[in-house]
């Protein structure tokens, strides 16, 4: 297998079930040969260590936690922990970025279910391929370098590419959203519904996302006759504050609200090289 090398080294925490270690091996071989500095155990846990906090360590000194997923991993208390972890607030604020990779069939855990997964099961080659290009895309994409109007069509973009049909609106004083988001569905029955997103783009270049942001949208959708679903995508971090106050929102005001923040955001771009070269291509130009 041939893999073109990044001169941008990241680091790779993976996460697998012990069964696994044969395929974690191979993979971790695979991406330390693109350039990669990969955190696997067996080379880097000495029989001395406290494996506990050096796993903790690692995980949160690493761009990318790439969890192994297959039937033994997903039963695996060892491999939850770590997951546990890596989705934790504080990672979050890190920017960790969490790369599923489907090495068997199983079921996928619910807290991965919305991040789109790196398929190695039937080409391992093939999918080795997409996950170095992925974690190669990364470190190109500069949100602050793009302007509002360019995020936003970014994000109109992304949003088309996940299924959605994006109805922009006609240049206004800011009224709390962007535009609208349509997303067609089946219910149990067969019958098919549709669902309208209000969806507010906000591009961050130093300051985080607040209540403040959380409640305006909040605010629209309680009194608005298109749609009760908002969508907040944002290339900033939200406060801890905003985290604690977005978890109350469905339980308090009967609204669904979602927030994709720039980590999530980051590796739902990464995983469509068109969007990254549509708009990041030419960054080190711009």
């Amino acid at each position: 297998m041939t893999i073109v090398e990044s001169p941008k080294r990241r680091q790779v925490f993976m996460s697998y079930a012990e069964e696994d270690r044969g395929v974690a091996e191979r993979i971790a071989n695979a991406l330390r040969a693109a350039g990669d500095r990969v955190w696997f155990d067996a080379w880097e846990l000495a029989s001395s260590d406290s494996i506990g906090p050096r796993i903790n360590q690692a995980v949160t000194t690493s761009d990318f936690l790439l969890v192994l997923l297959s039937p033994k991993s997903v039963e695996s208390q060892w491999v939850q922990n770590e997951l546990s972890t890596a989705l934790a607030r504080e990672l979050s604020d890190r920017g960790i970025t969490v790369i599923p990779a489907v090495i068997e069939d199983c079921e996928i855990p619910p807290l991965l279910a919305n991040i789109l997964c790196v398929d190695l099961r039937h080409d391992f080659n093939a999918g080795m391929q997409r996950l170095v290009a992925q974690l190669g895309a990364i470190p190109d994409i500069e949100f602050s370098r793009l302007d509002p109007r360019t995020f936003e069509r970014l994000v109109a973009d992304l949003l088309s590419d996940l299924g959605f049909a994006v109805q922009q609106l006609p240049l206004r004083p800011d009224t709390g959203f962007d535009f609208i988001a349509s997303y067609r569905s089946r219910d149990p029955f067969g019958s098919e519904k549709t669902e309208n997103w209000l969806v507010e783009a906000k591009l961050y270049r130093e300051q985080r996302v607040g209540v403040s942001a959380l409640r305006q949208m909040i605010g629209f959708l309680m009194t608005s006759e298109i749609g009760r679903k908002g969508l907040v995508v944002t290339s900033g971090r939200m406060t801890s504050v905003a985290r604690e106050f977005l978890a109350e929102i469905t339980h308090k005001f009967g609204q669904e609200l979602r927030v994709i923040d720039g980590t999530e955001l980051m590796a739902l771009v990464s995983q469509r090289p068109s969007l990254v070269r549509k708009y990041f291509a030419h960054s080190e130009q711009q």
